[in-house]
């Protein structure tokens, strides 16, 4: 059985983030976030296809990191020690792991993935 993928409400991360999820395509949300960082950092969430993408570039465009993860079951604001970051959990019939985008005081992304 496919678990739900939870996310927060869209005013949640207005409230945390100062910045509006955009809608950008049938059920997929995305957070441009340079106004808020200065970096040229977008992370995207479709709660139906429970899929989470992040895009972190250089200001000359070149990629510093492009990331894709599928089976999100959770994504949540974590607003603690000075840090607010996006958190989401993974898991898969083979896997489980959590992505964790720092946003505040400044950008830092980490990701495991284990077997389950």
């Amino acid at each position: 059985m496919q678990k739900e993928f939870v996310t927060p409400d869209p005013r949640d991360f207005v409230n945390a983030l100062g910045v509006e999820p955009e809608i950008t395509g049938d059920t997929q949300w995305t957070l441009k976030l340079f106004d808020v960082t200065s970096e040229d950092l977008t992370f995207s969430f479709d709660s139906v296809g429970q899929s989470v993408s992040v895009s972190w570039c250089t200001s000359t465009g070149r990629d510093i990191l492009k990331l894709f993860r599928e089976g999100a079951t959770l994504l949540r604001i974590v607003e603690e020690g000075g840090e607010t970051q996006l958190v989401t959990e993974f898991e898969t019939q083979d896997t489980a792991g959590e992505l964790r985008v720092c946003i505040f005081p400044e950008v830092s992304i980490t990701d495991n993935s284990l077997f389950s």
